[in-house]
């Protein structure tokens, strides 16, 4: 169906209204061309019941033969009409039988207004016929005149000498092209209007030639187009600000959450999204679960109790408090602003308290580290040099001091690798990687320890999980977390990963085992160089102490974060994320 425009609703309305008017008008007009015949009725018939009424004083007639003559004389002067005499009460008297005269006429209306007022008149379709007659009644002292005639008159006003439709007529068509101007007038500024959305909507708006003409609605848009300048040049100024404030808010080493009066989130960055997975009791992306877990019921009935504010407060309320979980202290946030929204900040303090004596142990562990193998080889070769021996007993020495070197040379690598990534993380070129085949290619290479331990390896990654990262980081990455799993879980557990959420910039991953975890107590420093759960486990399975510490460092690499938690109190859960 076709749009009618906007020229054409303006012609359809004016139309309608003309001819609303002109129907009302005509209404008028004829119900006065009505009264004006009534009132000439009115006229005429009280002038004729004079002259009846004269006659009857100076001619008195006694007979209705007589009073009838002399009504046929009176209708020389108007025709058609029927004349008869009542007693002053209203009844026949005499008059004129061939007309159909009534013998009672006491109950017409117009003899009723008679009797009280002296005279009356009336409008009526009388009985067997179709014409409107019009009927008049006159008291007098012994008599009353009552009289009878067709009602005429004009009912058109297209007549030769009434010249009130030709003007409505003429001013219809005047009003009609003043309306028809302005609407090509509106219309070309409606147009530009059209172009100036076009134009603003493509960033194209050339605001130095944009010209409208020196009308009101001309000058009414130049104003729009003013204000809409401004607002766009507030508009970018905004933008600016507002991607300032989210790259430092990705980038700051704190928890942030912004959220809506509704308490719905507008913005969370990376590492809020990590610490919420880490403290609620499994992996999620939904920001509003924080409202209903019990870790955060005291912030939030201090939020249930501050709120709303009023606009003109000087000072809003705020919280602060800390929260501890998984073997980890946070240090919790929260800020109301004027217009009822708030902000939720967790920042993780217990590295903090822990760096001091992190780094006095570090210290001391590399001595340790270093010290072990070095002087099992110097014992060794000591023992060979100082002793006589056969060719068997100087092979077995030789190569247990050749296994403390191997040892000696991984712990030197993973320093090395860890350095490398902290100091030089430039030197690490990245590519398009599918996580799913690196996680299939740490697998088939310990596929031969997986079954030793009867470990059930559950890869729920898709192949669409897209990275760009350092193959050889997130290889080594993977498999530090394998090789923990098979070195503490035990055996017939479970590993399971997969990636539980994204967002723009984000995949969010979850890898844990079945086996028998670690104490909470120990959660928060499984990351830490050289920090062992228990004496003597490193050394027994060969490791140099430093998987867990590049797993953090690579995962830092590549723009995430990784914590620890216990799985279901008997496994252990690293929730963790990698840049896209």
């Amino acid at each position: 169906m076709k749009r009618i425009t906007y020229k054409g609703k303006l012609i359809i309305a004016c139309v309608a209204l003309f001819l609303v008017f002109g129907f009302l008008l005509s209404g008028v007009q004829l119900q006065r061309e009505k009264d004006h015949a009534k009132e000439l009725y009115r006229f005429q018939f009280a002038l004729l019941s004079d002259l009846a009424a004269a006659y009857m004083e100076h001619y008195p007639v006694d007979s209705a033969e007589k009073f009838v003559a002399h009504a046929k004389s009176l209708d020389h002067v108007l025709s058609d009409v029927k004349i008869c005499i009542l007693n002053p009460t209203g009844e026949y008297r005499i008059g004129d039988p061939q007309r159909g005269v009534m013998s009672d006429y006491s109950e017409e209306p117009e003899v009723q207004n008679a009797l009280i007022t002296g005279t009356g008149s009336g409008i009526r379709v009388p009985f067997g016929s179709e014409t409107p007659h019009f009927y008049y009644a006159r008291q007098y002292d012994d008599f009353m005149i009552w009289m009878d005639m067709p009602f005429q008159y004009s009912r058109t006003l297209f007549t030769s000498s009434n010249w009130f439709p030709l003007f409505l007529l003429l001013l219809f068509f005047v009003s009609l092209c003043l309306v028809l101007l302005h609407a090509d007038n509106l219309k070309k500024v409606m147009s530009r209007i059209f172009d100036f959305l076009d134009s603003a909507g493509s960033s194209n708006l050339d605001y130095e030639n944009f010209k409208l003409p020196h009308t009101e609605a001309g000058l009414l848009v130049r104003k729009i187009v003013r204000n809409y300048q401004q607002l766009q040049q507030s508009r970018d100024e905004i933008k600016v600000l507002q991607d300032k404030l989210i790259r430092h808010f990705h980038y700051v080493q704190e928890g942030i959450c912004i959220f809506s009066p509704q308490r719905e989130k507008i913005y969370a960055n990376a590492l809020f999204v990590q610490y919420i997975s880490s403290i609620l009791d499994e992996p999620t992306f939904d920001m509003g679960r924080l409202f209903t877990a019990p870790e955060f019921k005291e912030m939030v009935d201090f939020l249930d109790a501050n709120l709303p504010v009023q606009s003109t407060d000087t000072k809003l309320p705020s919280y602060s408090g800390r929260l501890m979980k998984n073997g980890r202290t946070y240090k919790l946030r929260l800020l109301i602003f004027s217009d009822n929204g708030f902000e939720v900040s967790l920042d993780d303090v217990t590295r903090l308290e822990q760096n001091k004596t992190l780094k006095q142990e570090m210290t001391n562990n590399i001595a340790h580290e270093l010290k072990t193998p070095v002087s099992s080889i110097r014992g060794y070769l000591e023992t060979v040099l100082g002793n006589g021996m056969d060719d068997k007993q100087r092979k077995f020495f030789l190569e247990r001091a050749y296994n403390q070197t191997l040892r000696l040379s991984d712990l030197i690598q993973d320093v090395s690798l860890l350095n490398k990534i902290e100091e030089a993380s430039d030197l690490f070129q990245k590519e398009k990687i599918a996580v799913k085949e690196i996680v299939d290619e740490v697998v088939n290479d310990l596929h031969l320890d997986l079954a030793k331990q009867e470990v059930r390896f559950e890869n729920a990654l898709s192949p669409e999980v897209i990275v760009n990262g350092n193959r050889t980081l997130l290889y080594t990455l993977f498999r530090n977390l394998v090789e923990n799993s098979l070195h503490y879980a035990g055996k017939g557990v479970v590993i399971h990963i997969e990636m539980y959420d994204q967002d723009s910039t984000l995949y969010h991953f979850d890898y844990y085992d079945t086996g028998c975890g670690v104490e909470d107590v120990h959660l928060a420093r499984l990351f830490d160089r050289f920090y062992r759960v228990g004496e003597g486990r490193t050394r027994k399975d060969g490791g140099s102490g430093l998987g867990l510490a590049i797993v953090k460092n690579a995962v830092q690499f590549h723009g995430g974060m990784i914590t620890a938690r216990r799985y279901k109190d008997h496994g252990l859960e690293f929730i963790f994320s990698l840049s896209k």
